[in-house]
């Protein structure tokens, strides 16, 4: 469940640098994160969610696919929003580059898409 989700992600934030991350629904509730006291996991995850919604809305009008992954760089750092289930997606804020993280984002989506399936 959450517990082991979160584990997770507390293994992921210390391969990669992660200042933060976290499984949030399609919906914007976050399942489990590994945050920062001063980030309110709620906000956090809304914005993921509103982030990957805008951008599933601008790929639909192109008729295709729907982006799984999603990558913003910065001069500090990646964010990354990966889709995980259907229903689910990882959303991280890392220290590296999206070549450096692309690895754990793949290991880590792929070793939590059984748990994130059986709470669905």
């Amino acid at each position: 469940g959450a517990d082991e989700l979160r584990v997770l992600l507390k293994g992921f934030n210390g391969q990669t640098g992660s200042r933060m991350s976290a499984f949030v629904t399609r919906s914007g509730v976050p399942v489990a994160w590994v945050l920062p006291p001063e980030m309110p996991p709620d906000n956090f995850a809304t914005m993921a969610a509103t982030l990957l919604g805008a951008l599933e809305v601008i790929y639909s009008a192109t008729q295709g696919p729907s982006p799984q992954q999603v990558t913003v760089q910065t001069e500090s750092g990646t964010l990354v929003v990966r889709v995980v289930t259907p229903k689910a997606f990882l959303v991280a804020l890392t220290d590296g580059s999206p070549a450096d993280v692309a690895r754990q984002v793949e290991e880590t989506a792929t070793r939590a898409r059984s748990l994130l399936a059986q709470k669905s």
